[in-house]
């Protein structure tokens, strides 16, 4: 599902286009209209009518992000997963198998979050595991956005057992925590934190955000990135390189490492050897 606002129609073209490009072929793409512009809703239909997986929901805007509409899609949704991307981002071509595999013994989950800093260098400020009780709570209580809407996904099954589902989000809150916030209040609720880097997430900044014209050039440029042959093994190990540097630092500076630090390592041997603890946090020696 794509949420798209305003006269987004050149970044959906990146955005949706990554999602067609995905080594998971058999799906079905929702684009979800929240007040979109003429110029958008004409490239938009130009997508519909180059790929029969494509669906468009035209709806005007909504008083927050068009949640309900989103709730009255799935409603026709006839997968069995769901995976979400704002149109500013872009999916790595593994996202959809990646979240099919932790959805198999799951029924919501996220892939590792990390930010694209505009050096071209990456961050891991807010990066958790919820399998961890601590970190699940963490999720639940902060009031920031640690699981971002393009990282997550979840089973349709588990989305028709909740109490509500999308739902119009009270002021002061962020869209898509309102909506984890379901999941990861349910007891039976069956978690897991994926290691795997799927997702080029482009932070929108302080309010408005970036304009069209400032953000296609980036997505430009990732995407022609992501055409080139062996480009995506080459940057899932610089992810998990400076992920696991990242923690580390944070653990020398803060205390032991916690969740997803050691998870990456026993996941990804070939970026580091060995973890071990130290009085002082974790060191990691690489080959």
């Amino acid at each position: 599902m794509v949420p798209t606002t305003g006269e987004r129609g050149p970044l959906l073209r990146h955005s949706v286009g990554s999602i067609l490009a995905q080594s998971v072929q058999d799906i079905e793409v929702f684009i979800l209209g929240d007040g979109v512009g003429d110029v958008a809703r004409a490239t938009i239909a130009d997508l519909v009518r180059g790929d029969a997986r494509i669906r468009f929901f035209d709806h005007p805007k909504h008083v927050r992000r068009g949640e309900p509409h989103r709730h009255a899609a799935l409603a026709e949704a006839r997968g069995e997963i769901v995976c979400y991307l704002t149109d500013r981002d872009l999916m790595l071509p593994n996202h959809i198998a990646v979240m099919s595999a932790l959805l198999a013994d799951a029924d919501f989950g996220h892939t590792l979050r990390f930010n694209l800093d505009r050096d071209g260098g990456f961050s891991f400020a807010h990066t958790l595991d919820i399998d961890d009780p601590a970190d699940r709570q963490t999720a639940l209580h902060t009031p920031a956005s640690l699981i971002p809407l393009s990282f997550a996904g979840h089973t349709l099954s588990m989305y028709r057992r909740l109490p509500h589902g999308w739902r119009t989000t009270p002021e002061g809150e962020f869209t898509d925590r309102y909506m984890w916030k379901q999941f990861l209040a349910e007891p039976g609720c069956r978690t897991a934190t994926g290691t795997h880097p799927t997702i080029l997430y482009f932070n929108r900044g302080s309010h408005p955000g970036w304009s069209v014209e400032q953000r296609l050039p980036e997505l430009q440029r990732w995407a022609a990135r992501m055409g080139q042959p062996g480009w995506l093994a080459e940057f899932a190990e610089k992810v998990r390189d400076a992920a696991i540097r990242d923690r580390s630092r944070l653990a020398r500076e803060h205390g032991p490492a916690q969740g997803l630090l050691p998870r990456l390592a026993r996941a990804f041997p070939g970026v580091a050897t060995a973890v071990k603890r130290l009085p002082g946090g974790a060191l990691l020696k690489r080959r």
